[in-house]
């Protein structure tokens, strides 16, 4: 096998033109980063090519102790394909939507007049005007702020009505939500000064805040004891009212008073609203052309307010109710004010305590759009470097690598730049980051005895840590760079074995697949002593470059039932393609022997049902036997026209092919060595109709059908769908009207009016 130039994960930096969009965090369409469920898709590892975010929670997120959106352990990569690094979903978040749709599925009713309708795991649809049910409803526990409501004596209609703005708030109507509801429900409970009858308007007043002029007169009209807590409660819905309405003066002037107070749910909210107001004061009206917010309108002395009421919340309240949000006030009020200097000191103090997981992917999303990445989000300044944070700075460095070679205008990291911000390193005590910025430095000059020559290969691995493996990983892309087969087929696989990541282990495992395809060793992947045991890995391989000897063994040996299947699948599907008939027919033969049961869910790609077709798709007006009787004509008259005609209707109907369904972009060292080999496992319709047409012996209705299809697999966009080698429109054009000259008035010539 040749080798083609690796452009391997640790490759030269992602050696691309420099640009803001090359310098940009990348975003997947299905599956957007720090959604539910979405996993870090990048390999565990530290490179330039890399979405800095997954750099950044890979980098932070292994010294927390929390669970990160990665590849769980949970995991059987034998049994699925998809453990792989792309962009999807946790597995176990996809089983957990269907184990819930299929339980509320099974226990739903809909209720028909006064009948009860029991739904089953399929979508039920009521046809008399009453309901129409079309697809399972997931139960959601209620939030705790229904109980509460209830207490008081507060509908779930009004909480459900309140409920429905969420998903559309935003700037300072974001906190006018549930939660904050909450919040004022357990205050209201809480506080024994309150009678019933005090409690039920103003929670029922708290679900009607909108910041109108009618809602302030509503509040104003409320008669209740003038200095009693109830009229504590009531001056605060005016002040929140005032504020979402966007008016802070009046705002400001009620919760500066309510700070004051000995009622202490309202004392420390009013002391944390001060600094919203002043924070919101700071921004209003600031949007662009298009109306996104334009951060350099902000009113600075308006934002140094908003720190300086938030410093004197704290102060009081350093554990408070609000002090993460505070501090997060901080970070963007350092935003605000272009301080990049305090928002990455802030933003790196954050990161070594998020409160979960979810807090952590948040604040690496915000760091990632406010700081590392908001030269692509805003077209400003690119941020480089910060005193104090020196894992932001090496993020950021490690991104401004992708700049190689370097281009003009824009910066360039070489050694000079590095040892300039050896002093931000060395201070924050993380010089083994800066010294692996020298490495992959060295590694995109092709510097490999400098690398060589530092590091060296271990017998122990440590679990977590992420800069180890990274450098060890570095190795294994020097050697295979070099061409160096042997030695790094012997590298990966002593680092296979010492490592204790599951993660870190599936990453070797599509290096060292990769190294023996280079060896043109494929069989070796299949050993019964093979390390390769992730089945998306040899999937991928079986279905590309596996020969019909080995698709056979793996039929017969596969390590379980789902790899037995896809070898099958694969084996038949290019007996046909090559026109092996006589082996397919021996081959079918062979589905008997798979006992074993799969998901059919997950390999669709490989349901060996499609084998058993029999004919009754084609287009009306043509008849086909069934898939058995069209081959067994083949193995005996390879040119027969009615029978290649109906293989093609067999593919054209059932879409059959050698599909590379999982993430076979993504896989490593092996999609490197397998970018080189031609697909072999789509069908050519178009060459069975040619060979119809041209074959003197084709029977009239054959050879109009053939002309036909041919003419089709071009319809209606102009470009082939049938496979093979396009035709000129003039060859298309020459089938249309060979059609209409030879067959006037035939079925498929009245049906075909255009040719494309």
């Amino acid at each position: 096998m040749k080798k083609k130039a690796l452009g391997l994960l640790l490759a030269a930096g992602g050696a691309v033109t420099f640009s803001s969009s090359v310098l940009a965090s990348f975003d997947m369409d299905d599956c957007r980063w720090g959604t539910e469920g979405c996993m870090v898709t990048s390999p565990p590892i530290l490179d330039s090519a890399h979405d800095t975010r997954d750099n950044l929670i890979r980098l932070v997120g292994e010294k927390t102790g929390l669970r990160l959106p990665s590849q769980p352990d949970s995991i059987d990569e034998r049994k699925t394909r998809s453990y792989y690094f792309a962009s999807h979903y946790l597995p176990e978040y996809i089983d957990n939507l269907v184990k819930e749709a299929n339980e509320a599925a099974a226990t739903a009713v809909a209720v028909v007049g006064d009948s009860k309708l029991a739904l089953g795991d399929a979508a039920v649809e009521v046809t008399n005007e009453v309901t129409s049910i079309t697809a399972p409803v997931i139960p959601k526990k209620k939030p705790a702020v229904y109980e509460q409501a209830n207490a008081i004596g507060i509908s779930e209609a009004s909480l459900d009505e309140f409920a429905k703005q969420e998903d559309s708030l935003e700037t300072r109507y974001i906190s006018n939500n549930l939660e904050s509801v909450h919040l004022f429900y357990t205050a209201l409970l809480d506080d024994n000064m309150l009678t019933e009858q005090q409690r039920q308007p103003l929670a029922a007043l708290r679900l009607k805040i909108d910041g109108s002029a009618d809602m302030q007169t509503q509040l104003l009209q409320l008669v209740l004891e003038e200095n009693s807590t109830a009229a504590l409660f009531r001056d605060y819905l005016l002040a929140a009212n005032a504020f979402y309405g966007g008016n802070y003066d009046s705002a400001f002037t009620t919760f500066s008073e309510l700070r004051k107070s000995k009622q202490p749910w309202i004392a420390e909210t009013a002391s944390y609203m001060l600094m919203r107001v002043e924070l919101n004061r700071s921004s209003d009206g600031d949007t662009g052309e298009f109306g996104d917010f334009n951060v350099d309108s902000v009113h600075k002395e308006a934002a140094q307010r908003a720190r300086q009421q938030g410093i004197l919340y704290l102060q009081k309240w350093p554990a408070g109710l609000y002090a993460s949000s505070a501090r997060g006030l901080f970070r963007r009020i350092d935003w605000y004010q272009g301080d990049w200097d305090q928002l990455a000191l802030d933003l790196e103090q954050a990161l070594k305590h998020p409160q979960d997981a979810d807090a952590l992917q948040k604040l690496v999303a915000e760091a990632d759009h406010k700081l590392l990445s908001s030269d692509y989000y805003r077209k400003g300044a690119v941020f480089m470097t910060a005193p104090d944070a020196p894992q932001l700075t090496f993020i950021q460095t490690l991104r401004l690598m992708r700049n190689f070679p370097c281009t003009d205008n824009n910066v360039c990291v070489d050694q000079v730049y590095l040892d300039n911000i050896k002093p931000i390193f060395e201070k924050g005590q993380a010089l083994p980051l800066w010294q692996y910025l020298t490495l992959w430095l060295a590694y995109q000059h092709q510097d490999y005895t400098t690398i060589m020559n530092t590091i060296k290969p271990v017998d122990l691995l440590p679990e977590h840590d992420i800069l180890a493996f990274s450098q060890q990983a570095m190795i294994g892309n020097i050697l295979m760079t070099k061409d160096n087969w042997p030695v790094a087929h012997q590298f990966w696989q002593h680092l296979l074995s010492i490592s204790k990541s599951k993660e870190q282990q599936q990453y070797i495992q599509g290096m060292l697949a990769g190294v023996m395809l280079y060896e043109d060793k494929a069989d070796q992947i299949f050993a019964a002593d093979s390390p390769i045991t992730n089945l998306n890995y040899r999937s991928i391989t079986l279905k590309t470059v596996a020969t019909p000897e080995l698709l056979r063994q793996q039929v017969t040996n596969g390590m379980n039932s789902e790899e037995q299947t896809i070898a099958l699948h694969t084996l038949l599907i290019k007996d046909l393609i090559a026109g092996r008939y006589g082996d397919w027919l021996q081959d079918k033969k062979r589905i008997s022997q798979l006992t074993g049961k799969i998901d059919a869910d997950h390999f669709r790609d490989v349901d060996l049902n499609v084998f058993n077709w029999k004919g009754e798709q084609t287009e009306t007006g043509y008849y086909c036997p069934t898939l058995d009787n069209i081959v067994t004509t083949l193995s005996v008259h390879a040119d027969d026209s009615h029978a290649l005609n109906c293989l093609g209707e067999f593919f054209r109907t059932t879409d059959a092919s050698v599909s590379q369904s999982e993430a076979d972009e993504k896989t490593l060292a092996l999609g490197e060595a397998l970018e080189h080999v031609k697909d072999n496992g789509t069908p050519d319709r178009q060459s069975y109709y040619m060979q119809v047409i041209n074959n003197p012996q084709t029977e009239p209705e054959d050879k109009s059908f053939a002309l036909y299809r041919a003419v089709m697999c071009y319809a209606p966009s102009g470009f082939n769908d049938c496979g093979g080698i396009d035709q000129e429109i003039s060859v298309r054009k020459g089938w249309f009207n060979q059609l209409r000259k030879e067959f006037p008035g035939g079925i498929w010539t009245r049906k075909l009016k255009y040719y494309w």
